[in-house]
This record gives C-alpha cells, sequence and structure tokens, in this order.
C-alpha cells in the first residue's frame, strides 16, 4: 500500500479479477508520454494533486493502474472513493470490518466533510500526492436543502480551500496537475434518449456506463495531463484575494483546464444538418435580404426561400461516425499499401490553440490525399477532426455522401454573382465558427500542377474574416500547413495537364482507373504546421473599423487589402514551415544544370552546397535527405529516381552521368518546385552577380525580378526582402562572391544560376509573343496555344533549353503580370466562358521587358552558353 492512513489510498496490490480486468481494459490505452516524464520530474520537486473532472471508482482504480505501470507516485488520499473494491480478497474482508468498528460510520454528511478535508491537508503537509475529483452526482434523495445538494455535488472547491491553507509556508511546492481518463476518437452528437445509455460526455456518465463504453473501446483510450498549475505561483498573484473566492478561482480554472482537454479530444457538439439549417436561415436578416433579394429579381420570395434551401444542401456537411468510419477504413488500407509513414511537426502548438478557440487550418493543396491526410493526423493524435471544404467537382455519387459524413462541405468555384448562394454560404461558415468546429480549407482553391504554391484565392479567407468580424468568436485562429509528399500519387496526370492534354474530370470511374497509382510506393508524407495566427491580434486596431464599416466603401476597400495581404502572408508562413527532402534538392539540382546532362560528383558537389546554403537558413530536412548528404553520398535517392524513371544513369570509363529524360522534367520540375521559394533570393542574387550588376544597381535589379515574377511566388514582407538580402550577401562574400569586383567562377553560384532559368525562358516567350498581338483581341487559351508553339521552335534553335518552362500555368502567370502592368487588357464578353486579351494602355513598354528577360539568357552559368 501507498499508505494506509486513509481508506481511499492507492494501493500497489490489486486483486486477481480486478488486476485482470484493469490489465485488459488499460493494454491499449494512450498514455501522454511527455505528460508522464513531466510528472515524475514534478514529483521530485513538490507535492501532487491529481485532479479529475468526475467522481468515478472505475477512472480511480484504471489510473490507480496506470500509475504502478508508469511508475507514478500514488495519491494517498481521494475525496468521495475507496479503494478497497481493487484489493485481493482478504484484505478487502480486512478493511471491511475495521470500516465497521469505527465510528466514522455513524457519522453525519458534515462530518465526514470535515474529516476528508482534514485527510486531504495532512496529505499536503506530509508531502504525500493526492486526488481530487471535482464533481460527483448529487445525492438528491438523502439531501433535500438545494445548497447540500450544490456542495455535495461540488467537493472539490471545499478541498481545494483547505489544500492552498495547508500549502501556505510549506517547503515543498504543491503542483495541481489535471488528468484525464476517457474514450478518445468519437464526436459529440445531439442524439435520441435511446443512444444516451453509451458513455456521453453530456453528463457525469455511470462507471457501468463507462465500463460498457472502455470494454468496447479499449483501443481508443486516453489518458491526458492537462496544464499544471503551481499553487504558491497562483497564491502570490492573487494575494488580494479570500482563501475561499481563491479556492473558487482555482476550481473555475481546472474546470476549465479540463474542459479544454475535452474539447481537443471530442470536439464542439455535432448537430444535425437540420438543426444547422435553422440557425443558418434564423433571424430576420435573412428573411429581409431574401425578401428583397425576389424584388430585385421579380420572382415570388417563395421561389428565393426553396432556391436558398436547395443551396444549403448542396454545401453542407453531414458528419457521422459511420460515414468517417468507412473513410477511415479504405484510407487506412491505401495509406499502409501508399506511403512508407508519416511525420509531423508542430502540431502541440495547434492543440493548444484548439483547446481555447475555433482553428482554421490553411494547407497547401497539391494532392487529393491533402483532403484526408490531416483528418488522418488529428485523428490519430485523438484530436476532432477538422470540417474541410471541398471543390464542387467531389460531389459526385458515391463518394460525396462519403465525404460529407467525413466533415466536407461543398462550394463552388465562383458565385460572385449569385446572391442567393453567397448569402447561404457566408450563413453557414458563421455558424460553423460560431459553433466552435475546427475548419480546412485550401487557400490556392485548387490543386497544384506545377508544384508551386499558388497564388492565394481569397473567397473563403475573406468568409471567415467577415464572419469573425459580426461577432462569431472573439478570437480565432489561422494555421498554415505545409503537405510534403515524398513522391506525388498525380504525377502522371499533372504531367500530361501541363503538357496540353485536357483535365480528366472527376467521376467514379475516374476514381477506379486510380487504383493502379495507389499500388506504387510513394514514400514519407511530412506535415509541418506553422505558428498559429490570431486573427484578432492580426486586426489589430483595424478591428472595430471593420465591423462598424460595412457600409462605407472606403473601409471595404481597406479590408479587401487586408484578405489580400494576409492571403499572401500565410502562402508565405506555409512555404516557411515547409522541409527539404531528398527528391526536391536532387531536382533541383538536376534541372538546374545548364545542359541536360551532369557527372554524378558535380551533381553531389552542388546538392551539397545548396543543402550546406540551406541549413544556415535555418531549414529543416527530412531524415531521407540527412542520409543522402552522409554516408548515402545521395546513392540512395539518384537509385530511387532511376528505378522510377526520372532520371538515367550511364557510366563512361567509371565515370558515372545523370540524365533527366526529355518527357521527365515535367515531373522533376513538380519536386522542385515544392521548395523553390527557399531558393529564390539566392538564386536571383547570384543571377545578378554572374551579370556583373554594381552593388549600387542590385536592389533596383533584384525588385525588378521580384515584381515581374510576383505572380509566381509567395513574397514576405519589403523590409523582409531587404534584410534577407543583406544576410546572403554576406553569405555569398564569405563563399567567395563579392559584388565589388569581377565575377569568377564559385561552386555556390554555379549550383544557384540556373534554378530559375525556366521561368525565364517562358517570360521572355510570353512576352515575344505578346508583342505579336495586333488590333484584333484573342482568347487568353489562343495566346498560350501561341506561346507553346513558340516555345517549342526556340528550344530546337537553342534559343531555350528547359523544356519545363512550357506550361500553361507559367504562360498564364506571365499573362496575368503583363495585364497588371497594363501591357495587355483582358475581358470577358457576356455569355462566354473565354477571356479575351488585347494590347493594353503600356503595350509599349513590352519590348523593352522582353529585351531585358531576352538578354538575361546569356548569362545562365560562366561558360553555360
Amino acid at each position: 500500500m501507498a499508505s494506509t492512513e486513509h481508506p481511499s489510498a492507492m494501493t500497489e496490490r490489486f486483486g486477481w479479477l480486478q488486476r485482470y480486468v484493469a490489465r485488459r481494459l488499460t493494454d491499449g490505452v494512450h498514455v501522454d508520454r511527455s505528460g508522464v516524464a513531466q510528472l515524475k520530474r514534478l514529483a521530485e520537486r513538490g507535492t501532487i494533486v491529481y485532479v479529475l473532472r468526475n467522481r468515478s471508482l472505475l477512472d480511480y482504480c484504471l489510473i490507480n493502474w496506470l500509475m504502478i505501470r508508469e511508475g507514478l507516485p500514488l495519491a494517498s488520499y481521494a475525496n468521495g472513493v475507496t479503494s478497497w473494491w481493487f484489493l485481493p480478497f482478504g484484505e478487502m474482508l480486512r478493511r471491511l470490518v475495521r470500516a465497521l468498528g469505527g465510528r466514522r460510520v455513524l457519522e453525519g454528511w458534515r462530518a465526514h466533510r470535515a474529516h476528508d478535508a482534514r485527510a486531504a491537508g495532512e496529505a499536503i503537509e506530509h508531502g504525500r500526492p493526492v486526488l481530487l475529483f471535482l464533481r460527483a452526482r448529487s445525492p438528491r434523495r438523502l439531501l433535500a436543502n438545494r445548497r447540500s445538494r450544490l456542495a455535495a455535488a461540488r467537493p472539490g472547491a471545499e478541498l481545494l480551500q483547505e489544500i492552498v491553507r495547508r500549502a501556505r509556508g510549506l517547503d515543498r511546492p504543491v503542483f495541481l496537475v489535471p488528468v484525464s481518463f476517457f474514450r478518445g476518437r468519437t464526436f459529440r452528437r445531439q442524439e435520441g434518449r435511446l443512444s444516451t445509455f453509451a458513455y456521453s460526455v453530456h453528463d457525469a456518465p455511470s462507471d457501468l456506463k463507462k465500463l460498457l463504453t472502455y470494454r468496447f473501446n479499449r483501443e481508443d483510450l486516453l489518458f491526458n495531463v492537462g496544464r499544471v498549475i503551481n499553487v504558491p505561483s497562483f497564491v502570490s498573484s492573487h494575494r488580494a484575494l479570500g482563501e475561499a473566492r481563491m479556492a473558487r478561482r482555482l476550481t473555475n480554472s481546472l474546470q476549465r483546464e479540463l474542459a479544454q482537454e475535452e474539447r481537443a479530444v471530442w470536439g464542439p457538439l455535432l448537430m444535425p444538418r437540420e438543426a444547422i439549417a435553422e440557425r443558418v436561415f434564423e433571424g430576420p436578416e435573412v428573411a429581409a435580404r431574401l425578401a428583397e433579394i425576389a424584388q430585385e429579381k421579380n420572382v415570388p420570395e417563395r421561389r428565393i426561400w426553396r432556391e436558398a434551401r436547395g443551396y444549403f444542401w448542396e454545401i453542407a456537411a453531414n458528419f457521422n461516425g459511420l460515414a468517417f468510419g468507412i473513410i477511415e477504413i479504405i484510407f487506412h488500407q491505401i495509406w499502409r499499401r501508399t506511403f512508407s509513414g508519416v511525420e509531423v511537426r508542430g502540431l502541440e502548438r495547434v492543440v493548444e490553440c484548439i483547446k481555447q478557440h475555433p482553428v482554421v487550418l490553411v494547407p497547401c493543396h497539391r494532392s487529393h490525399f491533402d483532403y484526408m491526410v490531416l483528418s488522418y493526423i488529428f485523428r490519430e493524435q485523438f484530436l476532432s477532426p477538422p470540417h474541410i471544404a471541398a471543390g464542387i467537382n467531389l460531389s459526385f455519387w458515391p463518394v460525396s455522401s462519403l465525404l460529407r459524413g467525413s466533415g466536407a462541405f461543398f462550394i463552388r468555384r465562383s458565385f460572385e454573382d449569385n446572391e442567393v448562394y453567397k448569402l447561404v454560404f457566408h450563413r453557414y461558415l458563421t455558424t460553423m465558427i460560431r459553433q466552435g468546429y475546427t475548419l480546412e480549407f485550401f487557400i490556392e482553391g485548387g490543386r497544384s500542377r506545377t508544384g508551386k504554391i499558388l497564388t492565394p484565392k481569397l473567397g473563403m479567407l475573406g468568409g471567415v474574416v467577415r464572419a469573425f468580424l459580426q461577432g462569431a468568436r472573439t478570437d480565432l485562429y489561422l494555421v498554415p500547413v505545409s503537405i510534403h509528399y515524398g513522391r506525388i500519387a498525380e504525377e502522371s496526370a499533372y504531367d500530361a495537364e501541363l503538357s496540353g492534354q485536357k483535365k480528366q474530370r472527376e467521376s467514379f470511374g475516374a476514381l477506379l482507373k486510380a487504383r493502379s497509382v495507389l499500388k506504387q510506393r510513394h514514400g514519407t508524407v511530412y506535415v509541418s504546421f506553422a505558428e498559429p495566427m490570431s486573427l484578432r491580434d492580426t486586426l489589430g486596431d483595424r478591428m472595430q473599423r471593420f465591423a462598424e464599416g460595412t457600409a462605407d466603401p472606403v473601409v471595404q476597400e481597406e479590408q479587401r487589402r487586408f484578405v489580400q495581404k494576409l492571403g499572401f502572408r500565410i502562402l508565405h508562413e506555409v512555404n516557411e514551415a515547409s522541409v527539404m527532402g531528398a527528391t526536391s534538392l536532387s531536382s533541383t539540382v538536376l534541372l538546374a544544370s545548364p545542359r541536360g546532362t551532369c557527372g554524378f560528383d558535380d551533381f553531389a558537389t552542388s546538392a551539397r552546397a545548396l543543402a550546406e546554403l540551406l541549413r544556415w537558413r535555418g531549414t529543416t530536412f527530412t531524415p531521407s535527405l540527412e542520409r543522402n548528404l552522409g554516408q548515402a553520398n545521395f546513392g540512395e535517392i539518384t537509385s530511387f529516381l532511376a528505378s522510377s524513371g526520372l532520371l538515367a544513369v550511364t557510366e563512361d570509363g567509371g565515370a558515372r552521368s545523370l540524365t533527366v529524360p526529355a518527357n521527365k522534367r515535367k515531373v522533376l520540375d513538380f519536386y522542385k518546385n515544392n521548395t523553390i521559394h527557399f531558393f529564390l533570393l539566392p538564386s536571383l542574387l547570384a543571377h545578378a552577380y554572374l551579370r556583373s550588376v554594381p552593388r549600387s544597381e542590385l536592389k533596383e535589379d533584384l525588385w525588378w525580378w521580384l515584381n515581374l515574377l510576383r505572380w509566381e511566388f509567395a513574397l514576405p514582407e519589403r523590409e523582409s526582402v531587404a534584410a534577407e538580402a543583406g544576410r546572403l550577401l554576406d553569405y555569398f562574400r564569405a563563399h567567395g562572391a563579392s559584388f565589388d569586383g569581377e565575377p569568377r567562377p564559385v561552386l555556390l553560384v554555379g549550383a544557384l544560376v540556373g534554378i530559375l532559368e525556366n521561368f525565364r525562358e517562358a517570360y521572355w516567350i510570353a512576352a515575344r509573343t505578346a508583342l505579336q498581338l495586333d488590333g484584333e483581341p484573342r482568347t487568353e487559351a489562343q495566346v498560350i496555344t501561341q506561346m507553346s508553339k513558340h516555345f517549342e521552335a526556340a528550344l530546337l534553335l537553342g534559343e531555350v533549353r528547359k523544356p519545363e518552362a512550357a506550361t500553361s500555368v507559367t504562360f498564364g502567370n506571365a499573362i496575368s503580370r503583363l495585364v497588371e502592368i497594363g501591357c495587355l487588357e483582358r475581358e470577358t464578353r457576356k455569355g462566354e466562358r473565354d477571356r479575351w486579351l488585347k494590347r493594353g494602355p503600356q503595350f509599349r513598354d513590352l519590348e523593352a521587358i522582353a529585351a531585358r528577360v531576352g538578354a538575361s539568357l546569356t548569362g545562365g552559368g560562366l561558360g553555360a552558353r
């Protein structure tokens, strides 16, 4: 026994039946290892008070068993329970006899309370651990007085007051440690009366309900350790409060902490779609707006209401355990066959936010697997999965029902001119945020076919900001997320689309055809969560002005610019959170080579130079890249790329050469673009160095290229760019590249200079093609086709050397930039989907742009051209 001073003291000896039950229920329990390690450290420094939310003999028994198993100090006292139920039969009888022979069995309720308070206080004074239940079931039939029933149902406050009083003046500090033992991986739904027989968190469930739930969900049990409260520190910071008020404040803090732990796992209460619909359409402002739209369209109001309800059912998720379970089984099977594993970074910061405020996950989007990978991680980590904004193109039978059941809600790509849809969508989004659901949306809109992060689509982000400004919550956190794949499952499809083939429509048939792809191995998935961004803090003093200025065009324009700036900031944070993998670094080196072939030694030397630069800037490497930089000497990754058909390895006289097949350059370009943002400024500086740009003109040269390529890259703030450029200049100088003299061959510069060459070639061809526009407008598709033909001709003539540059995405970005600076004009004709291009007011500047970009192509490297 840990102690015989009180009948509730935890035991070190279990009876054989109790031991069998405890072992069977806890064999698969998931233990918070970091929390257990923290408890052991705290036990060496002071006295621990374990705190549980609701009194439960079953939980006490299982935690007693877990503490023995994990080597944690056992509680010498617990309020309202006795450990004699856990003991061997003989010891149980002896305990019972002693209890019947004692005077306490005849004591009244108030005397029991006083005795328990003294026992808890004495344990604290002697430095022995205590376990405290904050709540208990109220004995309504025994205590007629309401105040007595309330005190009996909340015994924690009175005992905390005694603990605080006794803790003052002790040499060893007292630590209050919230602990939870409950079923994870579950959902809180509004259920009927029959379903509440199962263990539900809506009340303090009986031990029978818990036993049934624990028995049938043994693999999903969770023992969690919450945030520790140092009692002396708490007392010191609340000296003005009396002991009673201080105990109530402590009770509230502990209740809140335990509730937050449960909220992170279970999430908010899941409401049926019918209940969500009522909240979406409630309020006079909705009826007034729909009536206004009906009047504008000159149609009956009932028709507009029917249209609005139809849009709701088209959008709304229908989260349920059955659908999520089916998706989970399918996803697990695919995941094990397709990927080697998943590595997660930064999730602990997100968990702390989820406990207190709604969280909106904003990941990059490169694969259909993105839709489930975060849900998979949340599920594995005992966190409530997010509701995911999915494109309406994925709403096809039978997948749509399963996706809705797994938390997906479907939105149209564009609905700017549909006022009814816009109203329903914004009301639905506001309702989801107000209920506190974790949300997930892809700020790029669609998947990136090039591997590079796309220009942000701001509709969803603007909706989140608008809902927050309308007072949906006191705060909300945006979490940029980077998802990095060792190999992408859709690489063949992306290669075909970038080469001009029509995008395949999502359907059940297309899903079945993809089975062969899922039989291949695609390495490890790396998921990195950036620092969560408080929307309240980000808005700052603009918050009130935006909230009150909904009818002011000037304020609305300022809000639009804020959302745009926030979108680019999120993209930048996604990029910064990403990891560098062996495939990405190898692709960067291979495609940056001025010729189609490079020697293995040259490849390894350039890769090490780039890796050294990345280490200097603090980039995280994947384990595969670390292995290749170590003893593998890039043999592992080159063998992997060769076996995948992405690289040809030839040997001549013992010297190995690496060649990227022409038809695989776009595939490797995808992996290069995953991390190309790390090399943007370094490559531009290397390019300027080889063109002998004087230091006095370097700033203007950098900003000219950054502005030209602004549709390609998510740039940080101007001040951040200047600071990073200054640091890079010092790094270049330390590696032999000084802008104060004539350029000379430098290994680092040679590895960097060709990384952006494909963009220069694409923009040169785009500008030259745009110069041929006459007075007649042409469709954007026709212009892009013409650019592709011109690129093919230039490739044959040796004017360009990077086939991966000729993609519709890059040409489209170049057109968007030329439109933005006024060289071209874009117009949309009523009733047509095609966009038309014609000469813009600054068309005359186009020739100078083409000349400057073209001249830069001659500087691809010392002796490269």
